[in-house]
């Protein structure tokens, strides 16, 4: 293990699947940070529980939320089917459901246009965490609780947002989370943030971190990885996705593998490594 790199878990969409096991297990691999890209909760039930067990880790957290998270079943449907009327409507409720589950993450901040930093030794990197909830496409998800805590109310406003926390970032070593991925990484099935669910296959990645992404390139920064999930590993009709590109030099990871508990009692998350001029990434397995 190089204790001069950076080492950051990744746990990929939970949807419920989170016990005080995986407390002990993380704290246990001495992480510098654990990243959670979202999607805590499950279909029809929150997640105050995972929230409040995610609280005892000892290890430095963040939570970024996704498209489950502080929502109701009728919100995420109409959202789903992109009924920008109705799910402002039905989403009336989002504001006070997110403060609750920030309020069980106690020390662990719900994060989303947002600066961290994570070091190592004389290691920095900014973290910028991207837009929360998002939902992929070209759909702008969730636009009543965005544009009432973030004033966010378009893509373009969203991807002006990261741009400015790039410019913003104080070091130049950068690591990008999200709950969904950017765009341009293939439109086919099983690529990284490839749509599975419909009939006609497509691009299902975000505009607006891939607006920040070539913009932080622009400016001088380096761009070691950018980390999401969202995108389920197991495709609708079979098979599996790639969860590993590397880009231009940017290592894209997502960490989705649902579910991350599997009947066998094996747990998973991603271990992120890098000692500043390149990332590594290692899906881990660990037996109950």
């Amino acid at each position: 293990m190089d204790r001069t790199a950076i080492r950051i878990g990744v746990v990929g969409d939970v949807h419920l699947r989170w016990d005080d096991h995986d407390v002990e297990l993380i704290d246990r691999a001495r992480y510098d940070l654990v990243a959670f890209v979202g999607d805590l909760a499950g279909y029809r039930r929150d997640a105050l529980g995972v929230a409040s067990s995610i609280a005892r880790l000892i290890t430095p957290a963040l939570v970024i939320p996704g498209n489950h998270d502080g929502v109701s079943l009728p919100h995420l449907a109409a959202e789903t089917l992109e009924r920008r009327t109705l799910a402002r409507w039905l989403g009336r409720g989002q504001d006070s459901r997110c403060r609750d589950l920030a309020a069980m993450l106690g020390p662990v901040p719900l994060a989303g246009y947002s600066l961290h930093e994570v070091r190592r030794a004389e290691l920095r990197l900014s973290l910028i965490a991207a837009r929360p909830h998002s939902q992929g496409g070209g759909f702008f998800a969730f636009s009543r609780h965005l544009e009432a805590k973030y004033g966010v109310r378009s893509l373009a406003e969203s991807a002006e947002r990261l741009c400015q926390l790039v410019d913003d970032a104080p070091h130049d070593r950068v690591v990008f989370l999200g709950h969904n991925g950017p765009n341009g990484l293939g439109a086919r099935r099983h690529d990284i943030w490839g749509c599975d669910f419909r009939k006609v296959e497509g691009d299902f990645g975000d505009a607006d971190p891939r607006s920040a992404i070539d913009h932080a390139k622009r400016v001088g920064k380096r761009v070691l990885a950018v980390v999401a999930g969202h995108m389920h590993h197991r495709l609708k009709g079979g098979g599996e996705r790639k969860w590993l590109v590397e880009s231009d030099g940017v290592l894209y990871v997502n960490a989705a593998r649902v579910p991350r508990i599997e009947k066998s009692g094996q747990r998973y998350h991603v271990c992120l490594e890098t000692d500043g001029e390149r990332a590594r990434a290692e899906l881990v397995a660990v037996s109950a």
